[in-house]
């Protein structure tokens, strides 16, 4: 039998492929749909955590998908799952948009039954043994019923649930620019970074934005008053049948909420929000995980 004799250099060079493979491998993120039963009872033997991102399907401008809101819940969860190994569950695609219904193809569930659902689909996890549950929000609608689903399984479960995406005192940011609050310059660059695939730049067109004289008067005082904001606030992203003027349709002539140059998004400004987030959530997972349930 012929003796195989191999260098040090082409030893070292063969170590060094395995270890990057085994670096890759280490940062495959863990999703629950491509993931078999066994899988998820392997990952088990080790860890009770799960992250559910909430998103919506909704308006978001001339440019970008229906789906931008859940794509970055889930972009984000994903990127998490890579530096943490904890599982992702995309549970929801909708989320409670009817204030953007003026415009065709958004989704909308109530936020009772979102709860509900959400409620369900955390018993069924509970059954396997998850006991700790992190809510990646990225649609503000969403912060209600957020908040609700948190409550109702720390209340009436032997589950811990805590939110670590929008919504979240995790998540601290500066200063955006005045209303560049749905489909702008922040969102659009960070669809570009997440999947540009799905913004159609040549469609971006600066919107007509109308605010109803209550409106107008609440941002003048504002200047004087930032403490206002929350009631500036309060009087958008509301139904139609509320007679605020804060539904997307009666807002915007094509669903973009920004005063900014949305052209001038980019993937590099994506990046840097994402990776803040992502950032933030992960230094707090890495710190649960050295404490018991």
């Amino acid at each position: 039998m012929k003796r195989i004799v191999i260098s040090p250099l082409v030893l070292i060079t063969i170590l060094t492929y395995i270890g990057t493979l085994s670096a890759k491998d280490g940062e495959q993120a863990l999703i629950l749909q491509e993931m078999t039963w066994m899988d998820v009872q392997e990952y088990l033997r080790t860890s009770d955590m799960v992250i559910i991102p909430l998103g919506s399907t909704e308006q978001h401008g001339p440019h970008m998908p229906l789906g931008t809101d859940t794509y970055e819940a889930v972009g984000m969860s994903v990127k998490i799952s890579e530096q943490t190994g904890i599982l992702v569950a995309p549970v929801l695609w909708v989320g409670y948009s009817v204030y953007h219904s003026g415009f065709p193809g958004t989704l909308n569930l109530k936020p009772e039954t979102m709860e509900q659902v959400l409620f369900e689909t955390a018993e069924m996890l509970m059954k396997y043994g998850f006991r700790r549950f992190m809510f990646f929000n990225y649609h503000g609608g969403n912060n209600i019923v957020q908040d609700k689903i948190i409550h109702r399984i720390n209340h009436t479960t032997e589950a811990t649930a805590v939110a670590i995406g929008h919504g979240s005192p995790l998540q601290v940011f500066e200063d955006g620019e005045f209303f560049d609050w749905h489909a702008g310059l922040g969102e659009t660059s960070i669809m570009l970074h997440l999947r540009p695939d799905l913004v159609k730049r040549d469609r971006i067109e600066k919107p007509v934005i109308t605010f109803t004289e209550r409106q107008e008067a609440l941002r003048e005082f504002l200047e004087h008053h930032p403490e206002l904001e929350p009631v500036f606030s309060a009087q958008f992203g509301v139904p139609a049948e509320t007679g605020k003027g804060g539904a997307s349709h009666e807002l915007s002539s094509n669903g973009i909420w920004s005063f900014s140059d949305v052209t001038s998004a980019t993937a590099e400004r994506g990046k840097k929000r994402v990776d803040a987030m992502v950032a933030h959530a992960v230094k707090f997972i890495e710190a649960w995980k050295k404490v018991s349930h």
